[in-house]
């Protein structure tokens, strides 16, 4: 069944301004700290937010660039796309498939995500580093849920948030990267429409639209606001959840399969 609004119909989002994250600090701490020193808790049923680039660091997800050894391959492709040659060497290493790019920017597939540079960033990153991915978004999502619920005595839901593009359209959006303790998807397949035909494949992507409305909060340059609780969210908990439901195979996917398919 899908969840509906709470009474006041009104989704709630609070901003958590953070400190410099420290590469090796440990997140969960991060995080109490932030809420203790703004005087904010998080409750049963909120949704908490947190960047991704906070997450990675806390996880030693960096790399000096000067220790990065670039392919013959990785040079070509970074001069051909003008980019920094360590980082394409980078990103070749981290992506899982590479399609293509523009200036500066490669077209990648990571964890299933179809993303720029593989989740690889200069932006934010220690002056000399560049920081990836976390390794396992959904188990790091897991681990500080459960964390605190065990703090707080509560239940709630985490997302890894980070930004992308999206087809044709300028500028970043968020994405959830990684998720648990709560449904992703909200299926409206079966429901009548307006006038009363029955929807054959419509399913919501609300762990995305939550992601883009924190990102939105979060922003890319210095806010510093590496959290953000999401009150009133109209999502299902579970203890068994993370971000495999909102993943299409890429020959399900009507832009790559729409792209690739034959003339």
């Amino acid at each position: 069944m899908r969840p509906y609004f709470t009474p006041s119909g009104a989704v709630v989002l609070i901003p958590i301004r953070l400190p410099v994250v420290n590469v090796g600090q440990d997140l969960f701490s991060i995080v109490a700290r932030g809420l203790r020193e703004r005087k904010l808790k998080v409750e049963r049923g909120d949704i908490l937010a947190v960047a991704s680039k906070v997450v990675s660091l806390s996880e030693g997800q960096v790399v000096a660039l000067d220790t990065v050894r670039a392919s013959k391959s990785a040079q070509k492709l970074a001069k051909k796309m003008n980019m920094n040659i360590q980082l394409a060497a980078l990103v070749t290493r981290e992506a899982d498939r590479v399609f293509g790019g523009v200036n500066g920017f490669l077209l990648t597939l990571k964890n299933n995500i179809l993303t720029a540079n593989a989740g690889v960033d200069l932006k934010n990153s220690p002056p000399g580093t560049a920081t990836l991915w976390p390794e396992k978004p959904d188990r790091s999502a897991y681990v500080l849920r459960k964390e605190l619920e065990r703090r707080y005595r509560i239940k709630i839901g985490v997302m890894i948030v980070d930004s992308r593009v999206t087809p044709l359209r300028l500028g970043t959006t968020g994405l959830a990267v990684g998720l648990s303790g709560f449904y992703p998807i909200a299926d409206d397949r079966g429901k009548p429409d307006l006038y009363g035909r029955r929807i054959r494949v419509t399913q919501l992507n609300i762990a995305d639209d939550l992601a883009a409305a924190a990102h939105t909060l979060m922003g890319e340059a210095h806010e510093k606001v590496g959290a953000v609780i999401i009150k009133n969210a109209p999502v299902k908990m579970g203890e068994s959840t993370n971000s495999g439901p909102v993943k299409l195979a890429f020959t399900r996917c009507l832009v790559t399969r729409g792209l690739c398919m034959d003339k």
